[in-house]
């Protein structure tokens, strides 16, 4: 779920300042913006114990969110509970408090707590927010009270704001994905796709991959072509989606056509280049594989030829995995591409070859490269 509101952020990006607040607060915030988050909360919870209720409410929400964010409940609890206040206010502030105390109720699996807290910020933020009504009915869901949340799922969605109503339906989509029940996961997420006033969102990619899944790649292409043309063919996500699409379909030509549209929407897109130079080394053809790899290795910042290497072997292209890892090894003097080019040989079956290069990382101290090794020496 995303954030009600970024101020949780500020200890983390110091992205957020206040014009008009108090002195100590500033320096919090800009001690955070410099990575100093120890002085940070130093300076938080004197803001916290202060006399400015304003600026206190502030900086215990923020020490909240600092500590849930490290999963430390206990400590985070007290700073979340002193924002709320007891529900007396329904600042910005407060209602995020009230978020986070629904997530530290369902960290410590009080489900009473957890209710109150979700119920009230549903409330204080106007029944609009889509993250917040999903939250609510997926607690229902979650704790078998399927006639609370159908009360509060119809509710929602007689809202006019058509993307209001997609999001929640995407929300609950994704919901059930983790539950593994596909029927009920499509049929919200189905919903979203079609109510939304942008054709071209996540719950389409979700059903396209879905489709993929269930052996239908028909369906999944009738889903990104759906997309791809409400995007008037200038959304890279969906050309390059389709581009993996194709060559999954062993339909190179196509491929082509849609990873090189991919590159002309995004310049600097390094993946859809590098399924095109795999495409391009499939075909012999050198002229292109080598403007493309020139693309590549002059790309700001540059694309090594170990991060080429370990693509390639994330898409089980094994053989073209090993040459850019071997380049990466011979050219580069890159010492941690032998622990990959160890894991693609192990993928392979050549144990051998795997233990080699794998003992060698091991001798060249590269990090991780003994763990990798002893796991591959145990395989029968």
């Amino acid at each position: 779920m995303k954030k009600l509101l970024l101020i949780g952020a500020i200890l983390v990006t110091g992205a957020i300042s206040f014009a008009d607040g108090k002195t100590d607060y500033e320096k919090a915030v800009k001690l955070a913006g410099e990575n100093k988050i120890t002085d940070a909360v130093k300076v938080l919870e004197g803001v916290a114990k202060g006399t400015d209720a304003s600026y206190a409410q502030k900086a215990n929400l923020e020490l909240g969110a600092y500590y849930l964010k490290d999963n430390k409940i206990a400590q985070a609890k007290p700073y979340l509970q002193a924002a709320w206040g007891n529900g007396s206010s329904t600042t910005p502030e407060a209602v995020e408090a009230a978020r986070l105390l629904y997530l530290v109720g369902i960290q410590q699996k009080n489900k009473a707590d957890a209710e109150k807290y979700i119920i009230w910020t549903d409330e204080k933020s106007g029944g609009n927010n889509a993250d917040v009504v999903s939250s609510l009915i997926i607690f229902y869901f979650d704790n078998n009270e399927q006639s609370k949340g159908t009360a509060r799922y119809n509710k929602a969605v007689q809202s006019a704001n058509k993307d209001f109503v997609a999001e929640v339906n995407y929300n609950i989509g994704q919901y059930y994905l983790t539950k593994n029940n596909t029927a009920q996961a499509k049929s919200y997420l189905q919903k979203a796709y079609t109510g939304a006033s942008d054709r071209v969102n996540g719950a389409g990619i979700l059903l396209a991959e879905l489709a993929m899944n269930e052996k239908n790649p028909a369906q999944a292409e009738k889903y990104l072509l759906e997309m791809n043309t409400a995007a008037k063919g200038k959304n890279a996500q969906i050309l390059e989606i389709l581009g993996t699409y194709y060559l999954q379909q062993n339909n190179p030509a196509k491929a082509e056509e849609f990873l090189t549209k991919t590159i002309a929407v995004e310049p600097k897109n390094s993946a859809a280049k590098i399924l095109l130079l795999g495409i391009y080394e499939v075909q012999n053809n050198t002229a292109k594989v080598n403007s493309i790899y020139s693309q590549l290795k002059s790309a700001s910042p540059k694309v090594t030829n170990r991060q080429i290497g370990t693509y390639f072997g994330s898409v089980g292209a094994g053989s073209l995995a090993e040459k850019y890892l071997k380049k990466a090894i011979t050219e580069d003097k890159d010492n941690n591409a032998k622990v990959v080019l160890g894991q693609v040989y192990a993928g392979q079956g050549k144990k051998d070859e795997a233990i080699k290069i794998l003992q060698e990382a091991v001798n060249n101290k590269v990090n991780g490269a003994a763990e990798v090794l002893k796991q591959v020496q145990a395989m029968k």
